[in-house]
């Protein structure tokens, strides 16, 4: 099993059945600030390189980008209800999409840990 982290401050984790979560990891939280607004682009499929939700926090306001591209099987729904879920500490919370990837992944190609991108 997998857990990485993108630069832009997503993680995506390998389940068991082979599907992979994405959510908000603490650098991305950091980065927008404490969430006001949240919404999805798409329900059905994401295209790396393509945003995917918007969010707007008190730092920021931001499309972030699909880290992978695959067929979304789940998403979590609460978000746009309730946005300050990406505030919580517990990465676990903060899922976004459970999505099906067709692509090869390039596991080694993400962060293993999330921390800030030194210049």
């Amino acid at each position: 099993m997998h857990k990485v982290y993108s630069k832009e401050g997503l993680y995506l984790e390998e389940l068991e059945n082979g599907a992979i979560r994405i959510g908000l990891s603490a650098y991305g939280s950091n980065a927008v600030g404490d969430v006001s607004y949240f919404a999805f682009f798409d329900d059905h499929e994401l295209i790396e390189g393509k945003p995917f939700f918007s969010v707007e926090g008190s730092k920021a306001v931001t499309d972030m980008l699909a880290p992978i591209s695959g067929k979304i099987l789940s998403k979590n729904s609460l978000l746009v209800d309730e946005p300050d879920i990406l505030n919580d500490s517990d990465e676990g919370r903060k899922w976004l999409v459970i999505v099906n990837s067709d692509q090869n992944i390039h596991w080694n190609s993400f962060l293993l840990e999330d921390q800030p991108i030194k210049n």
